[in-house]
């Protein structure tokens, strides 16, 4: 069973244990690194010990303290190929809709108080692991995870997926929890590119042998609580 600790807060962030340090899936918003260094220091880390970070995609409340965070730890960076432009010039990926009408509303609002850029990216390339088009790839042996990283489009047309070997699955806003930020949802992502299209990577999860599903927002759940076939 991997090891694995949460920083709970607005959103999760979680270091997943490696033989060598960790793998952390997501930052916060840019102004949080302070923040996000007090906390790994309660567990005497430090941002050296972070060796990877997987990006599930590049909306500003994953990506924003990413360019620090990997240059004070020389960490690579695990993203999707349509990722990695955007990172480059520090900007969202901008084709997702609100899901439904509580969220069109809710999503005006916040778009007044918070920044939807962030600094961009400037590692070199060969500290970039990238996931290209739609294809599911091994855990690279250098990480020393078993599993897969999967591209789970529908929440953005740039997701993936860390899917572990023991059924656990880290999968950004390709799921959420209905907690009271997004009323309404159920487990369905707050932005989405096609209803059909997150189904069709809910499905993912499960035939990828994901039992537990680990949401960026929300507390983790199993995969039945999905119910894919009644949404269809």
């Amino acid at each position: 069973m991997t090891e694995f600790l949460v920083l709970k807060g607005m959103m999760r962030n979680y270091l997943l244990k490696l033989k060598d340090g960790y793998l952390l899936v997501d930052t916060s918003w840019p102004g949080r690194y302070k923040r996000f260094k007090r906390k790994i220091k309660k567990y005497n880390l430090q941002v050296t010990d972070i060796k990877y970070l997987l990006l599930t995609h590049t909306h500003t409340d994953h990506t924003g303290f990413a360019n620090n965070l990997l240059k004070d730890s020389g960490a690579k960076l695990i993203v999707h190929e349509n990722a990695v432009p955007l990172l480059r010039k520090g900007v969202m990926e901008s084709e997702a809709e609100p899901t439904n009408r509580f969220m069109r509303v809710m999503f005006r609002f916040v778009h007044k108080l918070v920044a939807t850029t962030y600094p961009g990216i400037t590692i070199e390339e060969n500290r970039i692991i990238t996931i290209k088009k739609d294809e599911d790839i091994p855990i690279p042996k250098e990480i020393g995870l078993k599993g897969k990283i999967i591209a789970t489009f529908g929440h953005t047309n740039d997701s993936i997926s860390l899917i572990l070997e023991d059924g656990k699955g880290f999968i950004g806003d390709l799921c959420t929890n209905n907690i009271w930020l997004f009323i309404g949802l159920g487990q369905k992502p707050p932005l989405n590119v096609g209803k059909d299209i997150v189904l069709k990577s809910w499905e993912k999860l499960v035939v990828n042998g994901v039992k537990k599903i680990y949401p960026a927002h929300g507390k983790p759940f199993l995969v039945e609580k999905l119910k894919i076939k009644s949404e269809n």
